[in-house]
């Protein structure tokens, strides 16, 4: 396994930013993730000009989407 994925399953648990390809910025609880960096968020919320647009009970985000992850 390598370390970005070690990395983000020793995090389940925290809060962490993810920003997608699409410049969407989500923020919430990592729930769980899996060998192709699929994420999904508990009390998540999109961000936009660093205010929280929308809120979500849950959301899952596709590993091939993904930007970057900032572990809070």
């Amino acid at each position: 396994m390598s370390q970005p994925l070690q990395t983000l399953e020793k995090s389940v648990g925290k809060i962490i930013t993810v920003q997608l390809k699409s410049n969407q910025l989500y923020t919430g609880r990592l729930r769980i993730t899996d060998q192709y960096m699929n994420l999904i968020l508990e009390d998540c919320s999109e961000v936009e000009d660093g205010k929280i647009s929308k809120r979500y009970g849950q959301a899952f985000l596709r590993g091939n989407n993904i930007l970057f992850i900032k572990i809070e």
